[in-house]
């Protein structure tokens, strides 16, 4: 579940909580959504796992990186501009959050 009235993806839809609105990842809706929001909230079907995404300011240009938290460890990754937010990019990340996660927990079990 995503935080309270944070926008939430599950798949390929933009969930918005406060209008109970849905836009397609990739559209041109989305990207005008985008050139506004601040943070949204990721999840592939049926996977327990989510991550946060969020707009962040550096070197006075805006870029989005990716947060997991996961047995008590933050993971991140740089996701990239607004242009290169698509579908396939978050499924990108959200895997190598997942596989980051999974070898933190296992150099913690053998290390």
């Amino acid at each position: 579940m995503p935080y309270k009235g944070m926008p939430w993806i599950r798949g390929d839809e933009l969930l918005r909580l406060s209008d109970r609105s849905a836009i397609r990842v990739g559209s041109s809706a989305w990207f005008d959504w985008l050139a506004q929001a601040d943070a949204f909230c990721y999840q592939l079907p049926g996977a327990t796992d989510r991550m946060t995404v969020r707009r962040e300011k550096r070197r006075q240009t805006f870029y989005w990186y990716a947060y997991m938290k996961n047995t008590r460890k933050l993971h991140n990754m740089y996701v990239g501009k607004t242009e290169s937010l698509t579908v396939d990019r978050l499924h990108a990340v959200f895997d190598e959050l997942l596989e980051k996660a999974r070898a933190y927990r296992q150099r913690g079990v053998n290390g």
